[in-house]
């Protein structure tokens, strides 16, 4: 089992449409843009700055922390382009929303690590998120209330509610090495936002398990070394995924969805594609337990700080 000293809050955001407001199938880049935009208003002293690096708040600033982290000293990842972001969204792939006037909207955030100290900029970004619009319509929205929860016991607590003055800036902390394990010889994984992970070179299209463990312990790993304790620094990496080969794939039953996204520069567009459906597994998940559950929560692959990468666990028998 690879060691995790990596605790996280799970937050439940509601908004509140003041008007119309269109969204794509997956919304996670629009709601991370127009979340990031509201905290870089509120945190950033330097804005005469093209970008953070360089600027010496860099590193107690909590736009820098949340969207220019930078690597520890003395680590040195060469396949780390880019550190994983703390904020991570979560946001299911489903059909193009339609929300009229009153109308709520829901989704998660994680905040991971180190990054929960800086949850009063965080809320405060989180009022603001809606209210310079959304989506096709750029239809406005109010913050109607977040809350903190325990996925696996249902325990909730209100950190903030609407306009009200007062906030609640003891969120529930969940730790990675303390998540429910995975029983039984039997597992059913059910991906709820596009999945890409990288395997030979390009995007995986079939999801066996040793493909899986390899993107889920690299992914871990980086959160764990970058905004946790970096007890896993040093760890052996080989083992996992040699045990990893153990486990049979049952059935597959995946497809392949895009979107075409739009950067914050003109002209700039990604086509976010991935793949969404079922995938069901057999074999011994004890080793693995702590990687899957908080893959569970802090998704995996590219783009997983928009949502992508979001899965559930189900055991299948």
């Amino acid at each position: 089992m690879l060691p995790l000293d990596l605790s996280f809050a799970v937050l439940r955001v509601t908004l509140r449409a003041l008007e119309p407001v269109h969204l794509p199938p997956f919304p996670g880049s629009k709601l991370e843009g127009a979340f990031g935009r509201a905290l870089y208003r509120l945190a950033c002293t330097q804005p005469q700055r093209e970008t953070c690096q360089g600027c010496p708040l860099q590193t107690i600033c909590p736009y820098g922390l949340s969207y220019a982290p930078r690597l520890p000293e003395g680590m040195q990842v060469s396949s780390l382009g880019t550190p994983p972001r703390p904020i991570i969204f979560r946001v299911a792939y489903g059909e193009e929303q339609w929300l009229d006037a009153g109308e709520t909207l829901t989704f998660g955030l994680v905040v991971v690590g180190h990054a929960v100290t800086q949850l009063p900029y965080l809320l405060a970004a989180l009022r603001e998120v809606g209210r310079e619009g959304l989506g096709r319509t750029r239809g406005r929205l109010e913050l109607e209330e977040v809350r903190s929860v325990q996925p696996y016991t249902g325990e909730e607590v209100t950190l903030l509610r609407g306009a009200d003055v007062g906030v609640n800036l003891s969120p529930l902390l969940l730790r990675a090495g303390e998540l429910p394990p995975v029983l039984g010889e039997r597992l059913r994984l059910h991906l709820r936002s596009p999945l890409h992970i990288k395997a030979g070179g390009q995007m995986a299209g079939h999801l066996h398990f040793p493909v899986l463990l390899r993107a889920l312990q690299r992914r871990m790993g980086n959160l764990e070394q970058i905004h946790g304790g970096a007890t896993s620094r040093g760890a052996d990496f080989t083992r996992l995924p040699l045990l990893a080969r153990d486990v049979e794939t049952v059935r597959q039953d995946l497809r392949l969805v895009s979107q075409l996204r739009k950067g914050s520069r003109p002209q700039q567009k990604t086509n976010m594609e991935g793949l969404v459906g079922t995938v069901e597994y057999r074999g011994d998940f004890t080793p693995f337990a702590s990687l899957l559950r908080s893959g569970e929560q802090l998704g995996v692959g590219k783009w997983a700080h928009f949502g992508a990468g979001l899965y559930d666990l189900e055991a299948a028998g």
